[in-house]
């Protein structure tokens, strides 16, 4: 009899920490960019967005999960576009991409040399 009652307890004491913990847990737009960056389902990604409030953008993500890189990449196409404002030309985006790849300085020289 005491076994099961020992049994019974624990149980109990076991779904209500489950419970709490459950409760207390905090749901972030950074897990739910990571998750969504692994490919998780669908659905998963629903309901976390459901738990969280709301469902963070695309841009959101890029910038929670590569923070320096958006900030590069922020920079480089303000740069570009100083450049190229004024300017006729249209650079292709394959060009872009290589410009943005590069460094600042060497990405000045590059847009000096195309621009004048």
């Amino acid at each position: 009899m005491k076994l099961i009652t020992a049994a019974a307890f624990a149980a109990v004491t076991l779904m209500a920490s489950q419970a709490q913990a459950a409760s207390t847990y905090t749901y972030s737009n950074t897990e739910y960019c990571e998750l969504a960056a692994q490919n998780t389902a669908g659905n998963l990604l629903q309901a976390y967005a459901k738990k969280l409030g709301f469902k963070p953008a695309h841009s959101t993500c890029v910038k929670l999960l590569n923070p320096m890189t958006a900030q590069l990449s922020q920079d480089a196409e303000a740069q570009i576009r100083a450049y190229s404002r004024g300017s006729a030309r249209k650079l292709p985006a394959s060009l872009i991409q290589q410009l943005k790849a590069m460094p600042e300085q060497e990405r000045r020289a590059a847009l000096v040399e195309i621009y004048g």
